[in-house]
């Protein structure tokens, strides 16, 4: 039966809720204010402090979560003054973490935060890691045109998710209606959706580079590349409890300055951003490596990695057709660009 992105939010709040009574504790959901915050002046952690401890999950080993592994990697996170628990969670699991207080920060698709948000959740989104859609949508050589896919199946990770929104995005521009031209199944993360495309099970699936470059190699062609199109999104976001904001202000603020700084470094230093990546993804494709790199900084990364309304505005169109509270929501409410403005302002963006 297929869910909605408004049944998987009461999903991770009801796995809140479930964590909270067996003892771990979790922050009860809270309104989010009418409108955005003005940006303050931020505190940052004094480097010869005692480091903060912080849980960060990343919600899939793909191409747009790339700068929390340099900041991890390259020791950007201890700089300023932070221990960090890097951890990968998965989508509605990445959340139900964060609204429990088992995680303080996650990179995630912006469209699943904002579903939560929606919903009630005590979150919001700091900072951005991408500008556009990071993604093309692969095919397998009997896929040769869009009306090839009419009766298939496409995967996605989870209904909701970035890659649901950007599956969605690029059915439609191919002249296919998601849903009904095309199925449209839950397959999982990135690597789940590889496999099942060069199994059979799916005819179509949205993947980034180097995974591209593999599956070219294997005979699948790009039938579609959504970056191209060069459409606000927000496939891959910082998010915080709103009342970490509030209470743990000095650590939000230095996981946003080591973030600032690290997507700053993957453009500078492609070397440096690549041998992460080869590390992550266990590989030594120069070739792979060098697409990819080329994909993510020339054309997805944002320089200043502040999120606008837009990004998520397209998410929440093709959203609010399954849910109402979707559909009344407003962006602008779920966003907090002082830490990236503070951060920018003191010259970690390398401006």
């Amino acid at each position: 039966m297929r869910s909605s992105p408004g049944s998987f939010v009461r999903h991770a709040v009801a796995l809140c809720l479930m964590v909270w009574l067996v003892g771990v504790g979790c922050a009860a959901p809270a309104p989010a204010p009418s409108a955005a915050p003005a940006p303050q002046q931020s505190t940052v952690v004094s480097p010869t402090a005692e480091p903060l401890d912080i849980v960060v999950s990343y919600s899939n080993l793909s191409t747009d979560q790339w700068p929390v592994w340099i900041a991890y990697d390259e020791g950007l996170f201890t700089r300023h003054g932070l221990n960090v628990d890097l951890r990968l969670l998965e989508s509605t699991t990445g959340v139900a973490a964060l609204l429990a207080g088992e995680s303080q920060a996650a990179i995630i698709g912006g469209s699943e935060i904002m579903a939560a948000a929606a919903e009630g959740a005590d979150v919001a989104i700091v900072g951005g890691l991408s500008r556009t859609f990071s993604f093309r949508f692969m095919a397998p050589p009997q896929i040769q045109s869009p009306q090839d896919l009419r009766g298939r199946r496409v995967g996605v990770s989870r209904f909701g998710s970035s890659s649901d929104i950007a599956t969605r995005v690029a059915l439609q521009r191919l002249g296919l209606n998601p849903g009904q031209d095309v199925e449209i199944v839950q397959v999982g993360s990135l690597t789940a959706r590889m496999q099942a495309l060069e199994s059979g099970a799916i005819q179509g699936a949205v993947a980034m580079p180097p995974e591209t470059t593999r599956l070219t190699r294997a005979g699948n062609h790009v039938l579609f590349d959504l970056s191209d199109l060069d459409l606000p999104a927000a496939t891959a976001v910082m998010a915080v409890r709103r009342s970490d904001i509030s209470s743990r202000r000095p650590m939000v603020q230095a996981f946003v300055d080591a973030m600032v700084e690290a997507i700053a470094l993957q453009r500078r230093d492609p070397e440096r951003a690549q041998a992460v990546l080869s590390r992550w993804f266990k590989t030594d494709d120069q070739e792979a490596l060098q697409e990819a790199w080329s994909f993510y900084a020339e054309k997805v990364l944002a320089t200043i990695p502040r999120v606008e309304v837009a990004q998520l505005e397209t998410a929440r169109q093709i959203m609010a057709a399954q849910s109402p509270r979707i559909a009344q929501y407003d962006p602008q409410q779920l966003i907090d660009n002082s830490f990236v403005d503070s951060a920018v302002a003191r010259g970690l963006a390398g401006q």
